[in-house]
């Protein structure tokens, strides 16, 4: 094994490609260490200090093979003593080999208690078995009891290189991207738009182009458009996980879902059940339709989701506040949704859908509210209708009646009072335009924790502004309904920051 192979081998193990002025970190030798013993590591050593490390192969070679040779023996000698108890007992069983060459039998399969997962479920990667956390794991898959698992931790520093190893195969890192961009529940009424830091539409509106023919250049047709500068933000993510914290609960979601470690790494299950649900949240219910951006005055101190960029919500507000300067089409229609009658609010949407300039009455647009909204309208119509009334079309669905639009409620406008349309294509999400961020660039090690650090692109808005049309209420400010940001599900918070934290329902 020549001097390449060997350094391969040895920084395969310790999960990486290259090393800073060919040294050792103290982290990487006790990783090495473990791994090859200490006599390799050391001729080890003195190959990446070598001018010729070549001349050190053999040595380092011969110093891995005898860590290594105590177990080969072992299962030479183990495999002879087989054979040879085969051979005897074959012996002894020549009257029958006959027929058992004429009606084969299979062998016996070798008992063992090891779990082995759910079948159809892929096999995601190869665990560190001999981690204290992966034997709490197969112990108790095995046995169902935690007596197996009491007294287990978690190796910080093998959740870490298993992180990097985690996103470094099989495309995990690309399907992180696209799990960003399409997960969370408002993605697909959004139109996917490359960009840098901002983006203006090209694409315009244009009146008729048909003419009479003429033998004479006579030019018809002008294109008419005032297209909203959208900007693209750049969002990053630090999260520290304490993995002793989570055992309990990633044992129990292997137990439950027939799982095996090699089907759900602890990596994955951190990402997949931890870190992801909670980012999509924010994206959806902070961000996207509530965010509004703030420039951090300090960048050692964390912000708000929703201050990292302008939502959709916030953009309407904005241009209602420009008056007749903002081309947006907004209602002179107005609700009050806690004390509209039934009637009320369904001429409110009757009256909107009857507001849509001649261009876009035809359109088949979807009308986007809140859930709460949704709920008012269907309800409303089911007290002045009633069911089966009788009347032909689309009357009790969420399609108002008579005309090509429908009620879409979105949750990430949960509270809102707003009311907007806009043709499928006009409402976008901006992706960054020259390179597919790592999401999540880098895992470290800090004491018991380890520390997740990532980043991504987001943009929304809308293209050409006369393609929309809004009901937006005065005084209305998008972030007034939001709970602090620091508060868990159940209405807690750190007791660090108890009583530090302003607003929320």
């Amino acid at each position: 094994m020549n001097w390449n192979k060997i350094k391969a081998v040895f920084l395969r193990a310790i999960g990486v490609t290259s090393l800073e002025e060919n040294k050792l970190s103290a982290e990487q030798k006790e990783t090495l260490k473990g791994f090859f013993g200490e006599e390799a590591l050391e001729k080890f050593e003195a190959g990446l200090a070598s001018e010729n490390p070549e001349n050190h192969s053999k040595e380092i070679f011969e110093a891995m093979k005898a860590v290594f040779a105590p177990e080969a023996a072992k299962a030479t000698d183990d495999l002879t003593a087989q054979l040879q108890a085969a051979i005897a007992d074959n012996k002894k069983k020549d009257g029958l080999i006959q027929a058992l060459m004429e009606s084969p039998e299979d062998g016996p399969k070798a008992e063992t208690n090891e779990f082995k997962g759910k079948a159809g479920i892929p096999k995601v990667m190869s665990v560190m078995r001999k981690a204290g956390h992966y034997a709490a794991a197969f112990g108790f898959l095995a046995t169902g009891s935690m007596i197996s698992a009491q007294g287990k931790t978690i190796d910080v520093d093998a959740v870490r290189q298993e992180f990097g190893t985690y996103l470094s195969q099989n495309g995990n890192n690309l399907e992180i991207v696209r799990q960003l961009f399409t997960g969370f529940t408002s993605s697909k009424y959004f139109k996917s738009v490359p960009a840098v830091t901002e983006h203006k539409a090209v694409q315009a509106q244009i009146n008729s182009v048909v003419q009479q023919f003429t033998p004479k250049w006579t030019p018809k047709g002008n294109t008419k458009f005032t297209p909203l500068v959208i900007k693209n933000r750049r969002h990053k993510i630090n999260v520290p996980i304490v993995p002793a914290e989570v055992l309990d609960s990633y044992l129990f979601h292997l137990y439950d879902e027939r799982l095996s470690p090699d089907q759900m790494p602890i990596t994955k299950y951190i990402w997949e059940q931890m870190i992801y649900p909670q980012i999509l949240d924010d994206i959806e219910l902070r961000m996207i339709f509530k965010g509004k951006y703030v420039e951090n005055p300090d960048p050692n101190t964390p912000t708000d989701p929703e201050d990292s960029m302008d939502g959709i919500e916030t953009i309407l507000v904005q241009q209602k506040a420009l008056g007749a300067e903002s081309k947006i089409n907004f209602t002179d229609e107005t609700i009050n949704w806690d004390t509209a009658t039934p009637q009320e609010i369904l001429d409110f949407f009757e009256a909107f859908v009857d507001e849509l300039t001649p261009l876009y009455k035809n359109k088949k647009m979807n009308i986007y509210v809140s859930p709460e909204v949704y709920r008012k309208y269907q309800r409303a119509y089911k007290k002045v209708w009633g069911q089966n009334s009788g009347q032909d079309g689309d009357f009790g669905t969420a399609k108002i009646d008579y005309s090509v639009n429908t009620l879409v409620a979105l949750d990430g406008m949960s509270g809102s009072p707003v009311v907007f349309s806009t043709p499928d294509g006009n409402m976008v999400k901006l992706r960054h335009k020259n390179e597919v961020p790592d999401v999540i660039n880098d895992v470290q090690k800090h004491d018991y924790e380890v520390r997740l650090y990532g980043e991504f692109w987001l943009g929304v808005g809308f293209q050409i502004a006369e393609a929309v049309f809004a009901y937006v209420p005065a005084n209305y400010d998008p972030q007034a309904g939001l709970r602090p940001s620091n508060q868990f599900p159940d209405g807690t918070a750190p007791a660090e920051d108890e009583g530090s934290a302003a607003g929320g329902l």
